[in-house]
């Protein structure tokens, strides 16, 4: 029974933990290693990771005219289009607010930082297509960051945050 309510909590926390990241919430590396460990997700701490952000047109008014589901909804539903973990990426939508989409990009296992980037770039332009496509959501890539360790973006104060 208690395996069941962790597994119905499990997406919560990893929402939950996908913005912590892109907050730079996290204490140190090994509170990562733990947090990785407790979500199933599987990252090291060490792994390639750049910060995604995409630009909104007309979220405002998607928000409030067109998606009647709310921003975790949309938050979620993003998610679901970009690719699975068994694509070698791990992508957590960390934030969503009326103006951009925070995505990380994580690697699963050891790459070039050049091949991880290019891969990053061609997922990301996939998803613009799309959300455009299947939610009639019109954005635009406005950054991708190079790569870096995940603990260095996971324990960085960034001010980025809710911009």
């Amino acid at each position: 029974m208690e395996e069941n309510r962790f597994g119905v909590m499990l997406p919560e926390m990893r929402l939950d933990f996908w913005d912590a990241l892109w907050a730079g919430q996290i204490s140190s590396q090994s509170a990562l290693d733990r947090r990785l460990s407790v979500l199933q997700l599987p990252l090291k701490s060490d792994c390639l990771s750049c910060r995604c952000v995409l630009r909104l047109q007309c979220g405002d008014a998607y928000l409030k005219d067109v998606w009647r589901y709310g921003r975790d909804r949309l938050r979620v539903a993003v998610g679901n289009l970009l690719p699975k973990e068994d694509s070698g990426v791990v992508y957590g939508v960390c934030r969503l607010t009326p103006r951009h989409v925070y995505i990380l990009a994580c690697a699963m296992n050891e790459t070039d930082g050049e091949a991880f980037a290019k891969r990053v770039h061609d997922d990301v332009a996939r998803l613009i297509a799309c959300l455009d496509q299947y939610l009639n959501l019109t954005s635009e890539l406005k950054e991708i960051t190079a790569p870096e360790a995940l603990f260095s973006i996971a324990t960085e104060q960034t001010t980025q945050a809710g911009a």
